[in-house]
Protein backbone atom coordinates (compact mmCIF):
# COMPACT_ATOMS: atom_id res chain seq x y z
CA UNK A 1 0.00 0.00 0.00
CA UNK A 2 3.07 2.36 0.77
CA UNK A 3 4.23 1.78 -2.79
CA UNK A 4 2.51 4.65 -4.37
CA UNK A 5 4.72 7.29 -1.54
CA UNK A 6 7.87 5.95 -2.61
CA UNK A 7 8.57 9.75 -3.89
CA UNK A 8 11.05 11.87 -1.86
CA UNK A 9 9.68 13.96 0.63
CA UNK A 10 11.15 15.22 3.58
CA UNK A 11 9.89 16.06 6.64
CA UNK A 12 11.55 17.56 9.68
CA UNK A 13 10.34 16.04 13.21
CA UNK A 14 11.23 18.88 16.19
CA UNK A 15 11.93 17.59 19.38
CA UNK A 16 12.75 19.97 22.74
CA UNK A 17 15.28 17.35 23.86
CA UNK A 18 15.87 13.21 22.79
CA UNK A 19 16.89 11.07 25.40
CA UNK A 20 18.22 8.18 23.59
CA UNK A 21 16.94 5.13 26.23
CA UNK A 22 13.03 5.75 26.52
CA UNK A 23 10.09 5.39 24.20
CA UNK A 24 9.66 8.44 21.97
CA UNK A 25 13.58 8.16 20.52
CA UNK A 26 12.36 4.33 19.84
CA UNK A 27 9.15 5.27 18.65
CA UNK A 28 10.97 8.39 16.07
CA UNK A 29 13.78 5.80 15.34
CA UNK A 30 10.66 3.16 13.81
CA UNK A 31 9.08 6.03 11.75
CA UNK A 32 12.30 7.23 10.38
CA UNK A 33 13.16 3.86 9.42
CA UNK A 34 9.89 3.17 7.72
CA UNK A 35 10.27 6.53 5.72
CA UNK A 36 13.47 5.99 4.67
CA UNK A 37 12.43 2.61 2.68
CA UNK A 38 10.11 4.52 1.12
CA UNK A 39 12.38 7.11 0.05
CA UNK A 40 11.89 10.03 2.59
CA UNK A 41 14.12 12.27 4.40
CA UNK A 42 13.84 13.08 7.93
CA UNK A 43 15.27 16.25 9.49
CA UNK A 44 16.08 16.35 12.99
CA UNK A 45 15.68 19.46 14.89
CA UNK A 46 16.22 19.29 18.39
CA UNK A 47 17.26 20.74 22.04
CA UNK A 48 19.71 18.31 24.00
CA UNK A 49 20.69 14.96 23.28
CA UNK A 50 21.11 13.10 26.27
CA UNK A 51 22.63 8.77 26.01
CA UNK A 52 24.75 6.99 27.80
CA UNK A 53 26.78 3.61 27.14
CA UNK A 54 23.93 1.24 27.09
CA UNK A 55 22.20 3.90 24.48
CA UNK A 56 24.79 4.92 22.41
CA UNK A 57 23.78 2.45 19.79
CA UNK A 58 20.51 3.85 19.29
CA UNK A 59 21.95 7.36 19.45
CA UNK A 60 24.02 6.40 16.40
CA UNK A 61 21.25 4.92 14.58
CA UNK A 62 19.07 7.79 14.93
CA UNK A 63 21.90 9.80 13.66
CA UNK A 64 22.39 7.09 10.44
CA UNK A 65 18.76 7.40 9.97
CA UNK A 66 18.16 11.49 9.38
CA UNK A 67 19.31 13.17 6.63
CA UNK A 68 20.50 15.70 9.13
CA UNK A 69 20.10 16.62 13.03
CA UNK A 70 20.85 20.42 13.98
CA UNK A 71 21.06 20.21 17.81
CA UNK A 72 20.76 23.22 19.77
CA UNK A 73 21.98 22.95 22.89
CA UNK A 74 20.12 25.87 24.45
CA UNK A 75 16.61 25.46 22.80
CA UNK A 76 13.89 27.60 24.18
CA UNK A 77 11.03 27.03 22.68
CA UNK A 78 9.12 29.21 24.25
CA UNK A 79 11.55 31.95 24.10
CA UNK A 80 13.25 31.16 20.46
CA UNK A 81 16.26 33.38 19.38
CA UNK A 82 15.65 35.27 16.13
CA UNK A 83 19.48 33.28 15.35
CA UNK A 84 17.42 29.74 15.78
CA UNK A 85 14.53 30.86 13.79
CA UNK A 86 16.79 31.62 11.08
CA UNK A 87 18.35 28.69 11.37
CA UNK A 88 15.27 26.88 10.92
CA UNK A 89 14.39 28.42 8.09
CA UNK A 90 17.90 27.96 6.25
CA UNK A 91 17.43 23.91 7.15
CA UNK A 92 13.64 24.51 5.86
CA UNK A 93 15.04 25.65 2.67
CA UNK A 94 18.44 23.34 2.43
CA UNK A 95 16.29 20.64 2.79
CA UNK A 96 13.15 21.48 1.05
CA UNK A 97 11.20 20.35 3.63
CA UNK A 98 7.43 19.96 3.32
CA UNK A 99 6.21 19.65 6.87
CA UNK A 100 6.99 19.54 10.40
CA UNK A 101 5.99 16.43 13.00
CA UNK A 102 6.41 18.18 16.53
CA UNK A 103 6.73 15.27 19.19
CA UNK A 104 5.51 16.83 22.62
CA UNK A 105 3.60 19.86 22.72
CA UNK A 106 6.82 22.36 23.97
CA UNK A 107 7.54 22.48 20.68
CA UNK A 108 3.96 24.13 18.81
CA UNK A 109 5.03 27.87 19.66
CA UNK A 110 8.50 27.71 17.99
CA UNK A 111 6.45 25.60 14.88
CA UNK A 112 4.05 28.77 15.01
CA UNK A 113 6.82 31.02 14.45
CA UNK A 114 8.29 29.15 11.58
CA UNK A 115 5.59 28.77 9.84
CA UNK A 116 5.34 32.78 9.70
CA UNK A 117 8.53 32.88 7.89
CA UNK A 118 8.39 29.68 6.10
CA UNK A 119 4.43 28.25 5.54
CA UNK A 120 5.00 25.08 6.90
CA UNK A 121 1.93 23.09 8.29
CA UNK A 122 2.89 21.45 11.45
CA UNK A 123 1.11 17.79 13.17
CA UNK A 124 1.92 16.74 16.61
CA UNK A 125 2.28 13.93 18.68
CA UNK A 126 1.33 14.10 22.14
CA UNK A 127 3.36 11.57 24.21
CA UNK A 128 1.42 12.21 27.13
CA UNK A 129 2.48 10.97 30.28
CA UNK A 130 -0.12 10.70 32.93
CA UNK A 131 1.11 10.67 36.42
CA UNK A 132 -0.11 7.83 39.19
CA UNK A 133 -2.77 7.88 41.39
CA UNK A 134 -6.62 6.29 42.62
CA UNK A 135 -7.63 7.24 39.02
CA UNK A 136 -7.01 6.36 35.24
CA UNK A 137 -8.86 9.31 33.90
CA UNK A 138 -6.40 11.76 32.47
CA UNK A 139 -8.22 14.70 33.37
CA UNK A 140 -8.29 14.24 36.63
CA UNK A 141 -4.73 13.51 36.54
CA UNK A 142 -3.75 16.94 34.58
CA UNK A 143 -6.88 18.61 36.58
CA UNK A 144 -4.78 21.41 37.70
CA UNK A 145 -2.93 21.76 34.57
CA UNK A 146 -5.77 21.33 32.65
CA UNK A 147 -6.94 25.24 31.80
CA UNK A 148 -2.97 25.77 30.76
CA UNK A 149 -3.38 22.88 27.88
CA UNK A 150 -6.77 24.41 27.07
CA UNK A 151 -5.45 27.80 26.44
CA UNK A 152 -2.29 26.63 25.02
CA UNK A 153 -3.45 23.79 22.91
CA UNK A 154 -6.34 25.99 21.42
CA UNK A 155 -3.89 28.86 20.91
CA UNK A 156 -1.59 26.77 18.60
CA UNK A 157 -3.73 24.44 17.45
CA UNK A 158 -1.32 22.62 14.63
CA UNK A 159 -2.85 21.11 11.42
CA UNK A 160 -3.51 18.02 13.15
CA UNK A 161 -2.92 15.98 16.56
CA UNK A 162 -1.66 12.40 16.45
CA UNK A 163 -3.45 10.77 19.61
CA UNK A 164 -1.26 7.72 20.02
CA UNK A 165 -4.34 6.15 22.00
CA UNK A 166 -7.61 6.05 23.34
CA UNK A 167 -7.33 8.08 25.76
CA UNK A 168 -5.20 10.80 24.63
CA UNK A 169 -7.84 11.02 21.83
CA UNK A 170 -10.64 11.49 24.62
CA UNK A 171 -8.06 14.16 26.41
CA UNK A 172 -7.93 15.83 23.55
CA UNK A 173 -11.17 16.20 22.20
CA UNK A 174 -13.51 16.34 25.08
CA UNK A 175 -11.31 17.99 28.01
CA UNK A 176 -9.04 20.20 25.93
CA UNK A 177 -11.90 20.93 23.17
CA UNK A 178 -10.14 20.68 19.92
CA UNK A 179 -12.67 19.34 17.02
CA UNK A 180 -12.35 15.88 16.45
CA UNK A 181 -11.69 16.51 12.65
CA UNK A 182 -8.12 17.99 13.87
CA UNK A 183 -7.69 14.72 15.95
CA UNK A 184 -6.09 11.71 14.40
CA UNK A 185 -5.54 8.13 16.55
CA UNK A 186 -2.71 6.62 14.95
CA UNK A 187 -1.81 3.25 17.41
CA UNK A 188 2.06 2.97 17.54
CA UNK A 189 3.10 0.13 15.54
CA UNK A 190 5.81 -2.54 15.56
CA UNK A 191 7.54 -4.65 13.17
CA UNK A 192 4.69 -7.74 13.64
CA UNK A 193 7.21 -9.95 11.04
CA UNK A 194 10.18 -9.52 13.75
CA UNK A 195 8.13 -9.29 16.83
CA UNK A 196 6.35 -12.69 16.65
CA UNK A 197 5.60 -16.04 18.56
CA UNK A 198 9.18 -18.25 19.08
CA UNK A 199 9.49 -21.42 18.38
CA UNK A 200 10.16 -24.25 21.27
CA UNK A 201 14.08 -23.91 20.38
CA UNK A 202 14.11 -20.27 19.88
CA UNK A 203 13.20 -19.98 23.23
CA UNK A 204 14.35 -22.46 24.89
CA UNK A 205 17.83 -20.64 23.54
CA UNK A 206 16.46 -17.48 24.73
CA UNK A 207 16.09 -18.92 28.31
CA UNK A 208 19.44 -20.77 28.36
CA UNK A 209 20.65 -17.58 27.05
CA UNK A 210 19.67 -15.18 30.32
CA UNK A 211 20.01 -18.19 32.61
CA UNK A 212 16.16 -19.39 33.51
CA UNK A 213 15.06 -22.76 34.04
CA UNK A 214 12.13 -23.89 31.76
CA UNK A 215 10.31 -24.17 35.38
CA UNK A 216 11.30 -20.85 36.08
CA UNK A 217 8.33 -18.17 36.06
CA UNK A 218 10.14 -14.88 34.13
CA UNK A 219 8.29 -11.62 34.89
CA UNK A 220 10.33 -8.61 32.80
CA UNK A 221 10.46 -4.62 33.51
CA UNK A 222 11.15 -3.32 30.07
CA UNK A 223 12.37 0.38 30.85
CA UNK A 224 15.02 2.65 32.15
CA UNK A 225 16.00 2.78 35.60
CA UNK A 226 13.80 5.59 37.38
CA UNK A 227 11.33 5.31 40.28
CA UNK A 228 8.97 6.61 37.83
CA UNK A 229 8.94 3.45 36.16
CA UNK A 230 7.99 1.60 39.02
CA UNK A 231 10.85 -1.01 39.81
CA UNK A 232 10.24 -0.91 43.06
CA UNK A 233 5.91 -1.75 42.98
CA UNK A 234 7.38 -5.17 40.97
CA UNK A 235 10.24 -5.21 43.35
CA UNK A 236 7.63 -5.32 46.47
CA UNK A 237 5.16 -7.63 44.82
CA UNK A 238 8.01 -10.06 44.03
CA UNK A 239 8.39 -9.80 47.82
CA UNK A 240 5.23 -10.82 48.62
CA UNK A 241 4.73 -13.76 46.13
CA UNK A 242 7.35 -15.17 47.59
CA UNK A 243 6.04 -15.16 50.50
CA UNK A 244 2.92 -16.10 49.65
CA UNK A 245 3.84 -18.78 47.22
CA UNK A 246 7.37 -20.00 47.74
CA UNK A 247 7.10 -23.13 46.00
CA UNK A 248 7.02 -20.68 42.94
CA UNK A 249 10.26 -20.83 40.91
CA UNK A 250 9.71 -16.51 40.36
CA UNK A 251 13.05 -14.53 38.73
CA UNK A 252 12.59 -11.11 37.88
CA UNK A 253 14.30 -9.44 34.77
CA UNK A 254 14.81 -5.97 34.33
CA UNK A 255 16.08 -4.45 31.04
CA UNK A 256 16.81 -1.06 30.86
CA UNK A 257 19.87 1.58 31.90
CA UNK A 258 19.48 5.23 34.14
CA UNK A 259 20.31 6.79 36.16
CA UNK A 260 19.14 5.78 39.38
CA UNK A 261 20.07 2.27 38.72
CA UNK A 262 22.43 2.52 41.94
CA UNK A 263 19.05 3.18 44.27
CA UNK A 264 17.23 0.81 42.16
CA UNK A 265 19.81 -2.11 42.80
CA UNK A 266 20.05 -0.95 46.65
CA UNK A 267 16.14 -1.23 47.17
CA UNK A 268 16.55 -4.95 45.47
CA UNK A 269 19.19 -6.45 46.80
CA UNK A 270 18.69 -6.63 50.20
CA UNK A 271 18.64 -10.39 51.00
CA UNK A 272 20.11 -13.39 49.90
CA UNK A 273 16.84 -14.50 48.67
CA UNK A 274 16.72 -11.23 46.42
CA UNK A 275 20.43 -12.04 44.56
CA UNK A 276 18.39 -15.13 43.40
CA UNK A 277 15.20 -13.14 42.34
CA UNK A 278 16.36 -10.03 40.56
CA UNK A 279 18.31 -10.01 37.62
CA UNK A 280 19.34 -6.41 35.85
CA UNK A 281 20.35 -7.11 32.05
CA UNK A 282 21.32 -3.38 31.34
CA UNK A 283 19.92 -1.42 28.01
CA UNK A 284 19.94 -3.92 25.28
CA UNK A 285 19.33 -2.77 21.68
CA UNK A 286 17.54 -6.20 20.89
CA UNK A 287 14.29 -7.04 23.01
CA UNK A 288 13.03 -9.87 21.09
CA UNK A 289 15.07 -12.42 23.07
CA UNK A 290 13.94 -10.29 26.39
CA UNK A 291 10.35 -11.32 25.66
CA UNK A 292 10.83 -14.68 24.39
CA UNK A 293 12.23 -15.54 27.60
CA UNK A 294 9.62 -13.77 29.27
CA UNK A 295 6.45 -14.99 30.46
CA UNK A 296 5.08 -11.80 32.19
CA UNK A 297 5.65 -8.41 30.81
CA UNK A 298 5.22 -5.70 33.94
CA UNK A 299 4.29 -1.84 33.33
CA UNK A 300 4.06 -0.67 36.82
CA UNK A 301 4.66 2.68 35.71
CA UNK A 302 3.81 6.00 37.60
CA UNK A 303 3.64 7.89 34.30
CA UNK A 304 3.79 6.30 31.17
CA UNK A 305 2.34 6.99 27.39
CA UNK A 306 1.26 4.33 25.04
CA UNK A 307 4.78 2.00 26.06
CA UNK A 308 5.40 0.37 22.77
CA UNK A 309 7.11 -2.29 24.71
CA UNK A 310 3.39 -4.02 25.59
CA UNK A 311 2.49 -4.09 22.21
CA UNK A 312 6.19 -6.01 21.52
CA UNK A 313 5.67 -7.93 24.31
CA UNK A 314 2.60 -8.95 23.05
CA UNK A 315 3.12 -9.84 19.86
CA UNK A 316 5.58 -12.33 20.93
CA UNK A 317 3.06 -14.20 23.48
CA UNK A 318 4.54 -12.43 26.64
CA UNK A 319 1.21 -11.73 28.43
CA UNK A 320 1.12 -8.19 29.98
CA UNK A 321 0.42 -6.70 33.37
CA UNK A 322 0.50 -2.89 33.66
CA UNK A 323 -0.91 0.26 35.32
CA UNK A 324 -4.08 1.63 33.68
CA UNK A 325 -1.77 4.28 31.76
CA UNK A 326 -1.99 5.39 28.47
CA UNK A 327 -2.36 2.79 26.13
CA UNK A 328 -3.89 0.43 28.29
CA UNK A 329 -7.50 0.53 26.83
CA UNK A 330 -6.37 -0.34 23.67
CA UNK A 331 -3.78 -3.03 24.72
CA UNK A 332 -5.33 -4.83 27.47
CA UNK A 333 -8.38 -6.65 27.49
CA UNK A 334 -8.88 -7.92 31.28
CA UNK A 335 -8.21 -11.05 31.70
CA UNK A 336 -8.13 -12.01 27.54
CA UNK A 337 -5.06 -9.91 26.45
CA UNK A 338 -3.70 -9.20 30.19
CA UNK A 339 -4.44 -7.39 33.08
CA UNK A 340 -4.16 -3.66 34.73
CA UNK A 341 -3.69 -3.03 38.26
CA UNK A 342 -3.78 0.03 40.25
CA UNK A 343 -0.91 2.71 40.53
CA UNK A 344 1.84 2.11 43.44
CA UNK A 345 -0.58 -1.55 44.39
CA UNK A 346 2.26 -4.34 44.98
CA UNK A 347 -0.54 -6.37 46.23
CA UNK A 348 -2.70 -6.43 43.20
CA UNK A 349 0.04 -6.90 41.03
CA UNK A 350 1.46 -9.86 43.00
CA UNK A 351 -2.24 -11.81 42.78
CA UNK A 352 -2.23 -10.44 38.43
CA UNK A 353 1.03 -12.43 38.45
CA UNK A 354 -0.44 -15.71 40.59
CA UNK A 355 -3.47 -15.53 38.25
CA UNK A 356 -0.77 -16.27 35.24
CA UNK A 357 1.12 -19.32 37.09
CA UNK A 358 -0.93 -22.05 35.62
CA UNK A 359 1.76 -22.95 32.36
CA UNK A 360 -1.27 -23.95 30.23
CA UNK A 361 -3.62 -20.71 30.97
CA UNK A 362 -0.82 -18.67 30.51
CA UNK A 363 0.04 -19.77 27.10
CA UNK A 364 -3.28 -19.56 25.76
CA UNK A 365 -3.57 -16.02 26.67
CA UNK A 366 -0.41 -15.65 25.55
CA UNK A 367 -1.71 -16.73 22.31
CA UNK A 368 -4.61 -14.25 22.31
CA UNK A 369 -2.29 -11.57 23.10
CA UNK A 370 -0.03 -12.29 19.82
CA UNK A 371 -3.27 -12.69 17.70
CA UNK A 372 -4.66 -8.98 18.93
CA UNK A 373 -1.46 -7.61 19.02
CA UNK A 374 -0.15 -8.46 15.65
CA UNK A 375 -3.23 -7.20 13.64
CA UNK A 376 -3.48 -3.64 15.86
CA UNK A 377 -0.04 -2.78 16.42
CA UNK A 378 1.30 -3.66 12.79
CA UNK A 379 4.29 -0.87 11.79
CA UNK A 380 2.52 -0.87 8.18
CA UNK A 381 -0.50 0.50 9.43
CA UNK A 382 1.14 3.06 11.39
CA UNK A 383 3.01 3.96 8.36
CA UNK A 384 -0.02 4.16 6.24
CA UNK A 385 -2.04 6.17 8.44
CA UNK A 386 0.60 8.71 9.26
CA UNK A 387 1.46 9.47 5.45
CA UNK A 388 -1.38 9.77 4.44
CA UNK A 389 -2.02 12.49 7.18
CA UNK A 390 1.35 14.02 6.18
CA UNK A 391 -0.02 14.07 2.97
CA UNK A 392 -3.54 16.02 3.88
CA UNK A 393 -1.73 18.50 5.83
CA UNK A 394 0.68 19.39 3.76
CA UNK A 395 -0.58 19.12 0.30
CA UNK A 396 1.86 16.71 -1.10
CA UNK A 397 1.22 14.60 -3.26
CA UNK A 398 0.31 11.03 -2.70
CA UNK A 399 1.69 9.43 -6.32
Amino acid sequence: KTEKWKNKKTVGFLLKRVDCNDGVASHCETLMRSFKALGWRVVLITGQVNYDAGSAKSFQTLKDLSADWIVFEDLKPFLPTWASIRRIQEIVNKYEISLFHAHGYSMLFLARLVKIFTGLECVATFHLLIQGDESSSIKDVLQLQLRKYQIYLRAFTPKAFIASSSEIERFLIQDVGIHKNKVRKILAGTDTQYFRLPSPQERQKAREKFGFAEKDLVCTLVGRLNWIKGHDVLIDAVRLIRKAVPEMALKCLFAGSGDMEKEIKEYAFVSEDDSDSFIFAGYLNDMREVYWTSDILVLPSRSEGFALVVAEAMCCGTVPIRTPGAGSLDQIEEGKTGYTFPFDDPEALSKAVQKLADRDFRLQMGKQCAEYASSVFDRELMIEKTVELYCECSGMETK
